[in-house]
């Protein structure tokens, strides 16, 4: 069993309450009705809706480890472009 070091799992939680912050969720949903259905990831980012096609078993590490990669790659992508933008302000005011 891997465990998240103490850096890992703040690292984490950092990236997940600014998505939450700033409208960006990551949310499971179920492939077929029943009890403990497949799922597959859902990303609203800022309103914008992208369903994955990857199929996972809820509770399943790698569900947790996707949730956890999806996030970042959305605060990394975010962050790109809010800089892009300070950039874009700061060239045009110059």
């Amino acid at each position: 069993m891997n465990l998240k070091t103490k850096e890992q799992y703040e690292k984490e939680m950092k990236i997940f309450k600014w998505c939450i912050d700033n409208d960006i969720r990551v949310y499971r949903e179920p492939t077929r009705l029943g009890k403990k259905p497949t799922v597959i990831l859902v990303l609203d980012y800022k309103g914008q809706i992208k369903k994955g096609s990857e199929v996972f078993t809820q509770g399943s590490k790698e569900l947790e480890n996707k949730i956890a990669e999806v996030y970042e790659w959305a605060y990394d992508r975010a962050l790109d472009a809010i800089q892009r933008e300070m950039r874009i302000k700061r060239d045009n005011s110059s």
